[in-house]
């Protein structure tokens, strides 16, 4: 059929009898029903047609939420200085310094912490040829030189890239470390690589002589190193502020002014806002995730005069952490000193042996007197908290070091007896009288005369068998020398710090009878055989069972105890709740492990 239509549209807008009329709660009308009336023109037919229209009811427009804000996780510290430390890699010696190093540059290889081994880092795999001697690093190519860039996302100041972290800029740092020009601290750790101790030793090192060190960059991200012997532990020394990648442009056209000019760049997991080393933010272009422990943002960094002034701003919750060594904890309060923590170093003390003595010749005589040794005692009597006894030689923090409960004869005076028992002496009092020399300190006169009491007590000796005598430093160095004949005591005190974190720094450089300075005048053994063998093998386990039966062949009890480990100082810091880290006992800290329960710390702030 053919429809023709033509619309007449009168809307009628009413209340339907339902709808016109309120609910009877006196709440809300209800919404209005549409009558339409059309006059419509059908095939020559006028019909008219209504129709009923319920409304469609349009919702009301939802209101805009804005995202939520974002804060950044935040570690708030202190420095005790006036300004930023220096933080030229290769020139790097405090403390502080070392920790911002830590940070902001990349390194080959890093110290973890947790499990003291050594990780990847801009390296991310190695071999070695040549028996050892060959290092071949393969490098990422995407970790970056980066400065600050104007834009700034939840908080966070977005890094840009400048370029990538080559191989020629570690060849660079290599080569500077190893010019005497530049003045880096303990630059003969690096000595063990070809040609750096012959340069070091030039009065001025030219471009050609710096060439001929044993470090090449075969390409951008492959770096390749000679060594002048083999050494697993060298892998331990790559972990390092002075092996740290420095860019060579800035350097070549700022020289030592490259860390304040404009153009100054770092390549690290945190980069600074400016030279001030105030406020550190994460590196928004780090490759790297956050370690599985790590998740602060942004590093904080409060540079104060005074200890009390950190102190005071750790209990006002301003500061996570602070160094509480230089406290009086006599002022501290219920709360203050509930967190006190106390963080050990790697300068052990030890009371060493001349094995030319008529005395210290005999094992038995050297192990008695160590047994003898109440540790835990002398320890407390001379620093309180602040050390912790040792009864083997490496300590915690070291590739290597067993744990510090472990390996070693524990203080027994029975033991002690039945060794001196077993002399040829037979008794302590039939000893000859023996010279013990130590510094010209008031402590380390009553270091001697507390572990000379000890002996008296436990293995009944006199006190006229033992001749305390006190010297300057350097004089106790000098007579302390295998060479210097008949200036030399029967047993001394001294100390022994890493200068890298690995086992072979303290068997190998501190009591190797060919490697060392061996100031026992020790005649070489089996021992020395197994630690050239622990300072070559690259297997990881068999390294470290080496390294542990060795320390029971110098102090269990069958040792030859060369020397008598007595106790590794420490420190202390103030630790609030919502921080949860592990301490570096070598090198700088790493920021980027810390972990912060952001909103517990927001929560205390604010009570």
């Amino acid at each position: 059929m053919f429809w023709r239509r033509s619309y007449i549209l009168y809307l009628l807008l009413s209340l339907f009898l339902a709808g016109g009329i309120l609910s009877a709660c006196g709440g809300e009308q209800a919404p209005a029903t549409i009558v339409v009336t059309e006059v419509v023109e059908v095939a020559g037919e006028t019909l008219v047609i209504t129709r009923l229209i319920e409304p469609t009811v349009t919702p009301s427009p939802t209101p805009l939420v804005a995202p939520p804000v974002i804060k950044p996780v935040t570690l708030d510290i202190s420095f005790e200085r006036d300004k930023a430390p220096d933080i030229d890699p290769q020139k790097v010696s405090d403390s502080d310094g070392i920790d911002l190093v830590e940070n902001l540059f990349v390194g080959l290889t890093r110290f973890n912490n947790r499990t003291n081994l050594v990780d990847p880092w801009l390296a991310w795999d190695w071999e070695v040829a040549n028996n050892g001697r060959i290092w071949t690093f393969r490098l990422r190519d995407d970790v970056f030189w980066v400065r600050p860039s104007e834009i700034e996302e939840n908080g966070i100041r977005q890094a840009e890239a400048v370029r990538p972290v080559v191989a020629g800029d570690i060849v660079y740092a290599i080569q500077r470390a190893c010019n005497r020009a530049t003045d880096t601290p303990d630059a003969f750790i690096l000595f063990i690589i070809k040609g750096c101790e012959d340069v070091y030793k030039l009065p001025e090192a030219t471009p050609a002589d710096l060439d001929r060190i044993g470090a090449l960059a075969l390409d951008d991200t492959t770096l390749q190193i000679t060594l002048n012997k083999p050494a697993s532990y060298f892998l331990t020394i790559t972990t390092m502020p002075l092996m740290r990648p420095v860019p060579p442009e800035l350097l070549d056209e700022f020289g030592d002014d490259w860390l304040t000019a404009e153009e100054f760049m770092t390549s690290g997991p945190y980069l600074p806002l400016d030279s001030s080393l105030q406020s550190l933010h994460a590196n928004s272009l780090w490759p790297f995730p956050h370690p599985e422990e790590g998740n602060v943002d942004v590093v904080n960094i409060r540079y104060l005069n005074e200890p009390k002034d950190a102190l005071q701003l750790w209990e006002a919750r301003s500061l996570d952490l602070i160094d509480a060594t230089d406290l009086d904890r006599t002022q501290f309060n219920e709360r203050t000193a509930a967190h006190e923590k106390v963080v050990t170093n790697q300068t052990l003390f030890y009371i060493g042996f001349n094995f030319d003595s008529g005395v210290f010749r005999e094992v038995e005589v050297r192990r008695a007197l160590s047994a003898a040794i109440n540790r835990e005692a002398l320890a407390e009597e001379l620093f309180g908290i602040e050390a912790a006894a040792m009864r083997h030689l490496s300590p915690p923090g070291v590739v290597g070091a067993p744990p510090i409960e472990q390996v070693g004869v524990v203080y027994s005076p029975d033991y002690a007896r039945l060794q001196m028992a077993e002399s040829g002496f037979g008794s302590c009092r039939l000893m000859p009288e023996v010279t013990l020399l130590v510094s010209t300190s008031d402590l380390s006169l009553l270091q001697a005369e507390l572990i000379r009491k000890m002996w008296i007590d436990e293995l009944g000796c006199t006190e006229e068998q033992f001749i305390i005598e006190q010297a300057q430093f350097g004089t106790l160095l000098a007579n302390t020398r295998p060479d210097a004949g008949a200036a030399r005591p029967d047993a001394w005190e001294l100390g022994w710090s890493s200068y890298y974190p690995d086992a072979n720094n303290w068997l190998g450089d501190l009591l190797h009878c060919e490697e060392s300075e061996n100031r026992q005048n020790r005649p070489c053994s089996e021992v020395d055989a197994l630690i050239r063998r622990a300072g070559q093998t690259l297997d990881l386990r068999e390294r470290l069972d080496l390294y542990r039966e060795i320390e029971n062949m110098f102090f269990g009890e069958a040792g030859i105890v060369p020397v008598i480990p007595l106790y590794i100082r420490g420190g202390t810091v103030l630790q609030q709740i919502w921080l949860e880290y592990i301490p570096a006992l070598f090198g700088g800290e790493q920021y980027d492990t810390y972990r912060i329960d952001f909103e517990r710390k927001e929560l205390e702030q604010s009570r």
